[in-house]
């Protein structure tokens, strides 16, 4: 019996432990940064929002801005790393040009830029019609590429 009460606290540190990066969880934990800059959007837009389920670090911070055609959301930890993250609704053809292009486990096809303090990633999702953009600022240069892929992957 005990070691069952022990597994179940385990289990539930482990459940607290996780980050809330849902829509609502954001909403209701950053009102003022995140949530006020949401509720502008449209119920649609709010669906589209380009929200990660998991990021390479702590969060610390959540801020949005929003017009009527983007929105951008940014992730920032207590040290140096940070995420932003742009939904462009209605976007034409922006996509810039990437050498280095990634099949990523939605189908969507992203171009991968590396520059000297971030990488920035960018794909179109045709059932929404949208293009996601990122941009990964992290403190390990050699996985950084590899981390900005899989937080386009949670996307």
């Amino acid at each position: 019996m005990k070691k069952i009460l022990i597994l179940a606290f385990f289990f539930l540190l482990a459940g607290c432990s996780s980050q809330d990066l849902a829509l609502e969880d954001l909403k209701e934990k950053y009102p003022q940064t995140f949530g006020n800059s949401i509720e502008a959007l449209s119920k649609d837009q709010q669906e589209k929002i380009g929200l990660p389920d998991e990021v390479p670090f702590n969060v610390a911070s959540v801020e949005a801005s929003s017009d009527e055609d983007r929105v951008q959301v940014h992730y920032q930890s207590e040290g140096k790393k940070e995420l932003k993250v742009r939904t462009i609704y209605d976007p034409g053809n922006i996509l810039k040009e990437s050498e280095l292009q990634v099949n990523l486990n939605s189908g969507a096809v992203a171009g991968v830029q590396e520059h000297e303090d971030h990488v920035y990633v960018e794909w179109y999702n045709n059932k929404d019609d949208v293009v996601y953009q990122l941009e990964y600022y992290g403190a390990d240069n050699e996985k950084r590429t590899q981390k900005a892929i899989e937080i386009a992957n949670a996307i």
